[in-house]
């Protein structure tokens, strides 16, 4: 069944405290990209005229103090803080563009929340440092409430709702403060070991004593963000009105290796091989990862190497469906993570039947209608 077509609109907001400062006129169709596990993006372009509307475009727009939600209908596509602007060199209008709430995060050195600097306390004290015992979702949990909720140190608050995770796994972090590490960069990696959760921020519009606001919810998987009952579903000729695919967008490996700290004879590694892939005939080709080179604890190299192998070693298409947006399911009912099915006919290339595959992405660029959204999906199946 197929809704009323929802109009997209904008607001800008404090980034801080999430208040709505003021509704943006629009001169163009935004742009966005939600993403489980990375910050995503969005874009918008505003109409200038050297006068009125220039004077607000300047007040409202100054980058991490203010932030921009996009808006369809009443559902938050995407949000966060403004990053760069350009004014157009020959038409009247100014564009603007930003990142998710991960963004803040990915600038934001992690810490123990309780560490007070006044006190001469220095960022390598010991104390400084966080360890974290648990399951994988309770560490990711916890990654964010220190990098919220400081006790001593101004300006670190963020409209950000904590999922309730209880305690309890057998699992172990310790971010030590003399790395100087990004809480973003550490709530990335712990996404990216074998089991690791999918993690996305879900920006929402809400109403406080007749205020709007616009917060994030953490989601954090097991370690999959799953919904409740069944797959979505999408349909040829339909609800689903274009299927594309491309092969070899990304090297297949058999084999992963994963560099940690050390050297030389002393070199922490991490190494995980598809030995059914070489038992098959595939050639021995490596996934090398040098991005970890900071960790010192083999589980946690073996773990990510592990999730390296099975992501480089799965099928190497790339697939996106272009669907309607606001036909059943509705963009409204599914986020990033969730699971799909596409019922294909008559498809140049693929056969007859229904394909399920795990949506990691949803956006809508510059070409795509603004009936309908794209969605990304994992490249490797997810029967």
């Amino acid at each position: 069944m197929t809704s009323v077509e929802r109009e997209y609109a904008a607001v800008a907001y404090d980034t801080v405290t999430g208040k709505v400062a003021r509704d943006l006129q629009l001169a163009a169709e935004p742009e966005w990209a939600a993403q489980i596990n990375d910050a995503g993006s969005w874009k918008i372009t505003v109409p200038i005229d050297g006068a009125e509307r220039t004077r607000q475009v300047r007040e409202w727009c100054v980058p991490d103090k203010t932030s921009v939600a996009v808006l369809r209908g009443d559902l938050v596509c995407q949000a966060g803080p403004i990053t760069p602007y350009e004014p157009s060199s020959d038409e009247a209008v100014f564009t603007v563009s930003g990142k998710g709430i991960w963004d803040i995060l990915d600038r934001r050195a992690l810490h123990n929340a309780a560490w007070n600097p006044a006190t001469g306390q220095r960022l390598t004290d010991p104390a400084v440092d966080i360890t974290i015992n648990g399951t994988l979702p309770y560490i990711a949990r916890e990654i964010v409430n220190h990098q919220i909720n400081m006790q001593f140190i101004s300006g670190s608050n963020l409209p950000i709702d904590l999922p309730t995770i209880a305690a309890g796994g057998t699992n172990t972090r310790t971010y030590h403060g003399y790395d100087i590490a990004p809480g973003g960069q550490r709530l990335r990696e712990l996404t990216q070991v074998d089991n690791g959760p999918d993690v996305i921020f879900q920006p929402y519009l809400t109403m406080v004593g007749g205020v709007r606001y616009i917060r994030h919810r953490m989601l954090v998987g097991n370690p999959w963000l799953t919904q409740p009952g069944v797959d979505l579903r999408f349909f040829s000729r339909r609800t689903l009105t274009s299927l594309a695919l491309a092969g070899g967008v990304r090297p297949t490996a058999t084999r992963a290796i994963v560099k940690g700290s050390g050297n030389e004879a002393g070199q922490l590694y991490g190494l995980a091989s598809a030995t059914d892939l070489i038992s098959s005939g595939w050639p021995l080709t490596d996934d090398i990862n040098t991005s970890h080179t900071d960790a010192s604890v083999q589980s946690t190299l073996d773990g990510w190497a592990a999730a390296n192998v099975a992501l480089a070693s799965g099928q190497s298409e790339q697939w996106q469906a272009t669907v309607l947006a606001d036909a059943d399911p509705q963009l409204s009912s599914y986020i990033p993570g969730h699971f799909a099915t596409y019922s294909v006919t008559d498809h140049i290339y693929l056969p007859d039947g229904d394909y399920r595959w795990r949506l990691i992405g949803v956006s809508r660029g510059g070409s795509t209608p603004r009936d309908r959204v794209d969605h990304q999906l994992q490249a490797v199946r997810a029967d």
